[in-house]
C-alpha cells in the first residue's frame, strides 16, 4: 500500500486523531465548569457583558446562555462524538459483515425469511424505530450513568445499522459468486470457506472499507436527527439551560449541541452556529477520505463492470437492429440491406 495514494485520508485522519486526543486529555487541562460566569468584568471592574457572551478575546468562540465557554464545550463533547460515531460504525460492518457472509454463503435458503423480518427497516425510517427506543432513557436525568446510557443508546445504534449492512454483504458476495474464477472454484471441489478465505476476501477488504465510511456517515446523520429532537448521547443533565425551557447535554455531544441551542439562532447565533458548522467540517472530513478511497481502490469496480455489460448488451442489440448499407458499384448509390 503506497501512502502516497492516501494523503488526503492521512491528512483526514490527522485531524480526527489530534481533536480525539484534545478531548480525551480536557480533565488535564480544562475547568470543570467550562469556564462559566454570570457576569463579565473587565481589568477595572466595569460589567462588560452577561451571558450568552459573543466570540472576543474572553471567549474565542462565545458563551452560551449559562456562561459556559463553548470552545471548552466543543473539545469536551468531541470525544463522545467521535467514539460513538466510530464505535457504532464498527461494531454494525462486523455484525453485519459476518452475518451477510453466513447468510449469502452457507444459510441461503433462511435468506428470504431473514429480508422478511427485516423489512420494517425498510419502511419504517431508522430514526422513528430509535426515537422510540431511546427517549425514556434520554431525557430524563439519572445519577452518574452517562456511560451506561451511552452503552444502551449505542447498541441500539448498531442495530439500526446492521440489516442494511447485511444486505449490501450479501449483494456483494452473489455478485462475486457470478465471476467466472469463483465458478470454477466451486467446479474443481472448492468449498465456501475456501473460497472465502482465497478469493472473496481481498475483495471484501476493499468493500468494507466503503461499508464503514457509508456507515459512519449514515450515524452521523443519524445522531444530528437525534440531536434535533432533543435526545442527547449520554443523557441530559441535571442542570438546565438558563431562561429556556430545555434539557441540556450533559455529554456536549456536537449533534447535541446543536439540537439544544437551535432556538438561539436569531438572538445568539454563535451558540449554535459553531457547533453545527463543527459538525458540517467533521462530515466533510469523512467525505472526502470517502471520495480517496474509492478512486484509489477501485471499490465500485462491480458496479462498473455490471454497468459495462449492460452497455455491451444494449449496443449489440442496436447492432442486430440497425440496418446496413451496401455500396452499387454501377452507379455508385446505397442500397439499403434489412436482415
Amino acid at each position: 500500500m503506497k501512502l502516497q495514494k492516501y494523503k488526503k485520508t492521512i491528512v483526514g485522519l490527522s485531524i480526527l486523531s489530534i481533536i480525539l486526543i484534545a478531548s480525551l486529555l480536557y480533565p488535564y487541562y480544562g475547568p470543570a465548569d467550562f469556564n462559566k460566569v454570570t457576569y463579565l468584568y473587565d481589568k477595572k471592574g466595569n460589567l462588560i457583558g452577561v451571558p450568552p457572551i459573543p466570540p472576543s478575546s474572553h471567549y474565542l468562540l462565545g458563551s452560551d446562555r449559562n456562561g459556559a465557554d463553548i470552545l471548552y464545550m466543543m473539545i469536551f463533547g468531541a470525544k463522545f462524538t467521535l467514539l460513538t460515531a466510530f464505535g457504532v460504525t464498527l461494531f454494525r460492518v462486523l455484525i453485519g459483515s459476518v452475518l451477510g457472509l453466513l447468510f449469502s454463503l452457507w444459510l441461503k435458503r433462511l435468506l428470504p425469511l431473514v429480508k422478511d423480518f427485516l423489512v420494517v427497516f425498510n419502511l419504517v425510517p431508522p430514526i422513528l424505530i430509535t426515537l422510540v427506543l431511546m427517549y425514556p432513557v434520554s431525557t430524563n436525568y439519572i445519577k452518574d450513568s452517562i456511560y451506561s446510557v451511552m452503552i444502551y443508546q449505542i447498541i441500539i445504534l448498531v442495530i439500526m445499522g446492521i440489516p442494511s449492512v447485511l444486505f449490501m454483504t450479501v449483494d456483494i458476495v452473489d455478485e462475486l459468486k457470478k465471476k467466472t474464477f469463483i465458478q470454477c472454484s466451486y467446479l474443481m471441489g472448492g468449498n465456501h470457506y475456501h473460497v472465502l478465505k482465497t478469493q472473496i476476501k481481498p475483495y471484501l477488504t476493499s468493500y468494507g472499507l466503503l461499508m464503514v465510511i457509508q456507515q459512519l456517515l449514515g450515524t452521523l446523520l443519524l445522531m444530528m436527527y437525534l440531536g434535533a429532537f432533543q435526545v442527547y448521547i449520554g443523557g441530559v443533565s441535571k442542570e438546565e439551560v438558563r431562561g429556556l425551557p430545555l434539557l441540556n447535554s450533559i455529554s456536549k455531544e456536537w449533534a447535541g449541541l446543536v439540537g439544544q441551542n437551535y432556538r438561539e439562532f436569531y438572538m445568539s447565533p454563535w451558540v449554535v452556529l459553531i457547533p453545527l458548522a463543527c459538525y458540517f467540517i467533521l462530515i466533510l472530513i469523512i467525505n472526502m477520505i470517502k471520495k480517496e478511497l474509492d478512486e484509489v481502490l477501485d471499490i465500485n469496480s462491480l458496479g462498473n463492470l455490471s454497468k459495462q455489460k449492460k452497455k455491451s448488451k444494449k449496443k449489440k442489440k442496436m447492432k442486430e437492429q440497425s440496418p446496413t448499407y451496401s455500396l452499387n458499384a454501377k452507379d455508385f448509390t446505397f442500397h439499403r440491406e434489412l436482415k
